[in-house]
């Protein structure tokens, strides 16, 4: 069954801490935001040619030698930095944020009051394409300039440092951009639980393609991001029902945020004003040959289950019930 071996793969002859397979140093602490910007801290620590093009892509002109980097530094308004970088000339603040997550005014408000040199910034780091963050964030808060770099082109930065210097320090450089790379995906590739939605032959948000027709011709599945119970971290795996039944299972390849639907998915009108949307590029089906009856009228509903279960369970609810004793036994 296509998407399963390429899973498999994945994860086989490695490293595991608590099932999680590491493939870095910087993966024994996590995939939280927290450890993303630990590590990130440490790297700009141990290597400061990556502290200085961080400061040079901040400020214009010749930056100060790096005097000092804090991680989760705690000030008076009651909140932590998450990485500070200080010359005797600069003082740059980075906040670093997992997925299409940004930070509010009120907090970029809050952290300007700590930036005490002349030549000063705050500086986001996220997964938002650069046309989504720019008409989120302010240019600046209290005359402090607001920058946005996404975490790509920090992995490209590291790509293009790790070329020269010792080899201890090029060696972390890799580790680093390897580790980001699985970091930012928003999903958790080693998981087989399967988010499973319903289809409609109803035409899908004012164009002439059916829901259905979006995941079985054209291989995509979009939803409103984030709100109304929909998720902001993609699934490794969607199941598809329609008619009863579930029908078949995709592996999710990539996914993206649009603040227009329209830029994503080119068949949906335009139409400001509307949710962001998630937008899944959709792999080889997985098709559950028969269907999996549902067994009960979950009608709309969307259901988590493992993968598994939905290949071994003679419903879908008892494939509910299974997955819900499981997560009892393990103490969930």
């Amino acid at each position: 069954m296509p998407g399963l071996s390429r899973g498999s793969e994945q994860t086989s002859g490695l490293l595991r801490l608590h099932g999680r397979p590491v493939h870095t140093v910087f993966d024994l602490l996590g995939h939280r935001e927290n450890d993303m910007t630990f590590s990130l801290g440490w790297a700009i620590f141990q290597v400061p040619s990556l502290g200085a093009a961080l400061l040079r892509q901040s400020f214009e002109g010749e930056c100060g030698d790096l005097v000092v980097v804090q991680l989760q530094e705690f000030g008076e308004d009651r909140g932590f930095t998450d990485v500070e970088l200080r010359t005797d000339r600069e003082h740059l603040i980075i906040e670093a944020k997992r997925g299409w997550t940004l930070p509010t005014v009120g907090q970029l408000r809050r952290y300007s009051g700590r930036l005490e040199m002349e030549r000063r910034a705050l500086l986001v780091i996220s997964e938002c394409a650069p046309e989504y963050a720019d008409h989120r964030l302010p240019k600046e808060v209290q005359g402090v300039p607001v920058l946005h770099r996404p975490w790509r082109s920090i992995m490209t930065l590291l790509q293009d440092l790790s070329h020269d210097g010792a080899l201890a320090k090029r060696r972390l450089l890799r580790e680093l951009e390897r580790y980001l790379k699985g970091a930012t995906t928003m999903q958790d590739l080693t998981s087989n639980s399967t988010y499973v939605v319903s289809v409609s032959n109803g035409c899908a948000n004012g164009s002439s393609v059916t829901f259905k027709e979006f995941v079985v011709e054209r291989g995509i599945y979009f939803h409103p991001y984030g709100v109304s119970g929909w998720p902001r971290e993609a699934p490794n795996y969607i199941g598809f029902r329609w008619g009863g039944h579930v029908r078949r299972v995709h592996h999710v390849e990539g996914y993206a945020v649009f603040d227009d639907l329209h830029d994503g998915v080119p068949e949906i009108p335009s139409l400001e004003g509307r949710d962001p949307h998630a937008v899944y590029q959709l792999g080889p089906p997985i098709e559950l040959v028969p269907p999996l009856p549902n067994g009960a009228p979950y009608r709309a509903a969307r259901l988590r289950v493992p993968l598994d279960l939905l290949f071994t369970s003679p419903t879908l609810k008892d494939a509910l019930a299974a997955g819900q004793g499981r997560r009892e036994a393990a103490g969930a």
